[in-house]
């Protein structure tokens, strides 16, 4: 069986990961709000559509933490029903086993989200670069995705 100490500190590594996604979606998402000034407003259904996938990836990344979190505590329990069983003679095998595996689909749960929260990342900075194209090609006077095209590297 591997031992919690390793779960937790994986559990561990994953909150850090987390939190920073998380950071970065709040820091951006306050950038977007700041910007908005009465009549200011170039696209306000892009920038509304941007607010609402920043949502979404705050509540995903939200989720994850409170679900690594879990799973250390569970890990943290799981060292404990190592040493009820032992004291108890090995006569409860199935009960660190049982915690092991509560642990791991915990955890599972926050990869999970954390794999939405990266999916939708993924098509919000796709849908960046492709308005940044358009505005490009607007303020060049080119058919969108020319002037990218041509430049080497």
């Amino acid at each position: 069986m591997i031992t919690p100490a390793l779960l937790i500190l994986a559990s561990g590594s994953l909150v850090a990961t987390a939190l920073v996604r998380l950071a970065r979606v709040v820091d951006r998402s306050r950038i977007l709000i700041a910007s908005i000034d009465p009549g200011s407003v170039d696209d306000a259904e892009v920038l509304g559509r941007s607010l609402d996938r920043h949502r979404q990836r705050a509540l995903y990344a939200e989720r994850s933490v409170g679900l690594f979190f879990v799973a250390v505590v569970v890990f943290v329990i799981d060292c404990l029903t190592i040493g009820i069983d032992h004291f108890a003679g090995d006569t409860l095998t199935w009960l660190p086993v049982a915690a092991t595996i509560a642990g791991m689909v915990v955890l599972m749960a926050g990869a999970a989200y954390m794999v939405g929260e990266t999916q939708l990342g993924a098509e919000q900075i796709v849908e960046e670069i492709r308005l940044g194209q358009e505005r490009l090609s607007q303020a060049v006077g080119v058919e969108s995705g020319t002037a990218l095209r041509s430049r080497p590297g």
